[in-house]
């Protein structure tokens, strides 16, 4: 079934990202995966997993290198890493890369540690993208932030996440660090409070692991006062192979919760 949307992936080292691609693998025509380094060989061998199960053919997947981020440079390192950078594109164009290759006429923006529902991918293909809103130029989804595996947190930086677009209508914006869309006609940049950004309040938040398995970002997005037992079910592909995440609790010595 033709559905007119391409998942749209950058990933470097992700310990999920077969759950995040096998999650919305039966819901689009396309998958563009490009990895700009990776070097964990869990993630380069589960990369190769979902290739071999590729048996529609829909996942492109490139290596890209880009410049290196800013976590790497120090005083002592600025100017290796600027003559390092030259010529390299950053993640942001990578972003602008992946726009230019989508042939359908909507994308789906789906990070490797971001595990979606059925129900939505459902209500996004068979719903939102054939009635999509004139008006509306990205939509954002409810996100359930995973502090671990048992709790959530809710972040009032990010309450939603825009990750719909039409893809003849926004670009990259490269200013570091934020990589914005931008609004192609305008240069605008779309917030969620923006009138041109449709938030779904009808669809099951997805589970978004960025904090429990990168703890140095909690600083920035946990509101401890907001944390609070996880009582829902996880995205269905966790319960379909829960090979992925029992192996993250084993390497980091978790109790096995699935």
């Amino acid at each position: 079934m033709k559905t007119n949307l391409t998942i749209q992936t950058i990933v470097k080292n992700e310990p999920f990202i077969y759950y995040a691609i096998k999650a919305v693998y039966n819901y689009c025509d396309k998958i563009l995966l490009y990895d700009t380094g990776s070097t964990d060989e869990h993630t380069l061998e589960d990369i190769q997993q979902l290739l071999a199960e590729d048996v529609e053919q829909k996942i492109v997947f490139k290596q890209v290198e880009i410049t290196p981020g800013e976590e790497l440079w120090s005083l002592d390192t600025v100017q290796d890493v600027i003559e390092e950078r030259r010529g390299l594109p950053t993640k942001g164009q990578v972003r602008q890369m992946q726009i230019d290759d989508t042939e359908t006429d909507y994308f789906m923006l789906v990070d490797g540690d971001e595990i979606h529902y059925k129900s939505t991918m459902e209500y996004v293909v068979n719903t939102l993208i054939p009635n999509f809103p004139k008006d509306k130029l990205c939509v954002g989804f409810p996100l359930n932030w995973f502090y671990d595996l048992d709790s959530t947190f809710t972040s009032h930086t990010f309450p939603v996440n825009g990750r719909l677009m039409p893809t003849d209508k926004v670009v990259m914006n490269d200013e570091s660090p934020n990589e914005k869309h931008l609004i192609k006609a305008t240069g605008e940049h779309f917030t969620y409070e923006h009138p041109q950004y449709l938030t779904l309040n009808n669809v099951k938040p997805y589970a978004h692991f960025e904090s429990m398995l990168k703890p140095w970002r909690r600083k920035h997005l946990v509101p401890k006062e907001n944390i609070t037992v996880f009582n829902d079910i996880y995205p269905e592909i966790i319960y379909e192979n829960s090979y992925y995440i029992a192996r993250y609790m084993d390497e980091n010595k978790k109790e096995k919760l699935i």
